[in-house]
């Protein structure tokens, strides 16, 4: 499994500092070769760990003052361009999960899904489908599609909770990014209806292709949530 860069380290150092009280918000950070000596990484490791830090607006940089930490963190609950699994979209909005329903099958998958793995139309698959509950009822509505060649390792009367987390923590497949489709389900898509929406509700449609680094096709998942329950947001800059 691919391990985490030196600046990610130093970032979550640095946070469980903060957390624990060591950093102030509002206060300036000490200087850059203190703070590199007080972690134990590189000056340069530390500057591209603030650069994490500033991507996820805890933090602030005024040109001839120094870098700040902020009073309230910019921080978005949902930042769509940061790759993370389902579970952790679903706790970053505040919802606990207190069960799930999984069903698991082998069978042949949409065009989509088998073009995506350039296999033959008529080649089966593992289909994991997942509905998510908590206290306020169903909150999101599942399907994960994986080749069959990479599910030696799971035993279908005990399937795994999360295709992302079986890949990573069981297979050793890293996934390094995906394409994510946005978009509104059509109210007679079979997937959505697992949702039983109150009436005038709707949801949100995530389709995502997901990539080890080589650029090698791992995971095709289908993820519909609740639009009342979730917000989203990504960060713009200039290319």
């Amino acid at each position: 499994m691919k391990s985490k860069s030196s600046a990610l380290c130093a970032k979550e150092a640095f946070l469980a500092l903060y957390h624990a009280g060591e950093f102030l918000p509002g206060h300036k950070l000490p200087s850059e070769l203190q703070m590199a000596q007080r972690l134990g990484v590189s000056r340069e490791t530390w500057r591209k760990a603030l650069g994490l830090l500033r991507s996820d607006g805890l933090i602030v940089s005024r040109h001839g003052s120094g870098t700040y930490l902020l009073d309230r963190p910019r921080r978005i609950s949902n930042d769509l361009s940061q790759l993370q699994s389902m579970g952790a979209m679903i706790e970053n909005a505040g919802i606990v999960e207190e069960k799930s329903d999984i069903t698991c099958s082998i069978a042949p998958a949409p065009a989509d899904v088998s073009e995506f793995f350039n296999t033959p139309a008529n080649e089966p698959f593992f289909i994991l489908q997942r509905v998510r509950h908590a206290e306020v009822g169903i909150i999101s509505a599942s399907l994960g599609y994986l080749p069959c060649q990479y599910t030696d390792q799971i035993d279908p009367a005990h399937p795994p909770r999360s295709l992302f987390s079986y890949l990573e923590d069981t297979c050793g497949m890293s996934i390094s990014r995906a394409f994510t489709e946005l978009f509104i389900p059509p109210e007679d898509d079979p997937l959505r209806a697992l949702l039983h929406l109150p009436t005038h509700y709707d949801a949100f449609g995530f389709r995502q292709f997901h990539y080890d680094s080589r650029g090698n096709p791992l995971l095709y998942s289908l993820d519909y949530l609740r639009a009342d329950l979730f917000h989203f947001t990504i960060m713009r800059t200039r290319p």
